[in-house]
This record gives structure tokens, C-alpha cells and sequence, in this order.
């Protein structure tokens, strides 16, 4: 049955790449923005990481390549560095008193990998797919996050020239962002996810 599952995917991956490679257009581009992002925390969230949720503006960008499929629909996969996470109030760490309460970052920047299904309205696009993240640098939690997260995104984009857009993201984790396993000593419970809104200008070749 697994052996099923993996021709069915393969095949459909040669198919869909002769797909692809016959279309007449392929754009390639670069993104430029920043992230209004925070740690959803679930309600439970109690231990070292419980406090009150302050977003982080971060910065991001990208390189992107749009395979059209047809006039109205194209395939964009892109990789970007994305700067997420919070600034959130971290009880009994780094103050010397159990309880007291002290200013950690919750920062992670990231490298992550969408791939969004393109709906062109003209001048407008309509963008939704899944994204792969890994985590390649924390600010002052170091090891509390995990290496991989993954979430679905969903936006808005529009075409002010031929070459220059502008694009309205938001993307919401599907996987915890955080590794209690790592956490030693402390009652921890949280779990919590990242999630951002986005926006960018984009260049098209």
C-alpha cells in the first residue's frame, strides 16, 4: 500500500514538472517586508513561558518563482528568511526570584519554504498553501524552540505595474513552535504556535 503511495506521487510529480516545463511563462522574483508576528499560546499555558503575549515586528524576505499553469493560475514556490516570534513577559527566569517576572524576547528567525496555488484576477491574486519552517537562530531562549514547523498561509496580492507588487500575507502554525523537552527544572505546560501577518513588496523579472 506505501508502495502505492510513494508511484502515486511520483508519477504525478513527473507529470506535473512536463507540466511546468511546457508552459510559455515563468516569472522569477524577490520579496521585501516585515512580520507582525506572535506566539498563540494554548489556554493552559502556565510554567516559564506563561505571560502576557507582546507581538514582534520582524523583518522578511524572499526569493519566488511563478510557474503558470494557465492565464488565470500558477504555482509559486519561494524561499525566505522570516524574523518571528514575540516579546512576552517570562516568569522566574533570569531574575533570581521564583515568580518575578522578567523581559525575555520569544524570538526565532527562520527559513521557510510556501508554496502557494495563485488565482490572478487581473490586477488582483488570490494566494493559499503550506509552509515548511526551520528554525535557524533564537534570541535568548536558545534551545526552547523547534528545528521544524509547519503552517498554512493564505493572501491578497496586487499588481501596481507589470514588475512591482504589493502583497498582504497571514499564516497560522499547524505544530507546536516550542520544545518542552528542552526546558529542565521548570513545570512547564505551554504549548503554543506561531502565527504573523505580512506584508511585502514584491519585484518581478
Amino acid at each position: 500500500m506505501m508502495v502505492r503511495k510513494i508511484l502515486f506521487v511520483l508519477v504525478s510529480l513527473f507529470f506535473l514538472g512536463q507540466s511546468l516545463q511546457a508552459q510559455e511563462e515563468h516569472r522569477y522574483g524577490f520579496r521585501l517586508g516585515a512580520n507582525y508576528s506572535e506566539l498563540d499560546f494554548d489556554d493552559g499555558a502556565s510554567g516559564v513561558l506563561g505571560g502576557d503575549n507582546d507581538a514582534r515586528i520582524g523583518f522578511v524576505a524572499g526569493f519566488f518563482a511563478q510557474y503558470f499553469l494557465s492565464e488565470k493560475w500558477s504555482i509559486q514556490p519561494e524561499l525566505q528568511y522570516s524574523a518571528q516570534g514575540e516579546r512576552t513577559k517570562v516568569k522566574g527566569v533570569n531574575t533570581g526570584a521564583v515568580g518575578s517576572d522578567s523581559e525575555d524576547r520569544l524570538k526565532m528567525n527562520m527559513l521557510q519554504l510556501p508554496v502557494f496555488l495563485n488565482l490572478h484576477l487581473r490586477k488582483l491574486n488570490l494566494s493559499v498553501g503550506p509552509q515548511v519552517g526551520i528554525r535557524i537562530w533564537e534570541w535568548e531562549r536558545q534551545d526552547n524552540y523547534e528545528t521544524f514547523q509547519f503552517s498554512v498561509t493564505g493572501g491578497v496580492g496586487y499588481d501596481i505595474t507589470d514588475n512591482i507588487g504589493v502583497n498582504l500575507r497571514a499564516a497560522y502554525g499547524l505544530t507546536d513552535a516550542l520544545d518542552a523537552s528542552r526546558i529542565e527544572g521548570n513545570n512547564f505546560t505551554a504549548t503554543a504556535v506561531n502565527h504573523y501577518l505580512q506584508l511585502s513588496l514584491s519585484y518581478r523579472m
